[in-house]
């Protein structure tokens, strides 16, 4: 995983301004929705907004940045083992474990092998 942190750090700023526009399109002003649409849900809104350079949105030079943002997160979450962002109401139905987490969890594990064998 090392390498791979290594690769997240260096690799994003061989990214281009040409490839920018390969992968967004050429403009002299970048919107908000260009720029979610290339980082989707990594920034908050008030991080996009503080991240515009211009008056009503980013200028190449900025797109550039959140792209090379983009690739590191990409590398860095393809790095580790389990990043799946699984929303919170996907285990809305699901048994809580809030004490005695590893004994709790085994006995679960277990009873559901056992039910399923």
């Amino acid at each position: 995983m090392r390498l791979d942190y290594k690769l997240a750090q260096l690799i994003p700023e061989l990214i281009s301004i040409s490839l920018l526009y390969k992968i967004v399109g050429k403009k002299e002003v970048y919107t908000l929705e260009d720029a979610q649409s290339l980082q989707k849900r990594q920034y908050t809104i008030q991080e996009y907004r503080n991240k515009m350079d211009l008056e009503f949105g980013y200028s190449p030079e900025r797109m550039l940045l959140i792209l090379r943002d983009r690739c590191q997160y990409l590398i860095e979450k393809d790095s580790t083992l389990n990043n799946p962002h699984i929303p919170a109401s996907y285990f809305q139905d699901c048994e809580q474990i809030t004490t005695n987490h590893a004994q709790h969890l085994r006995e679960l594990v277990t009873k559901n092998i056992q039910e399923n064998t």
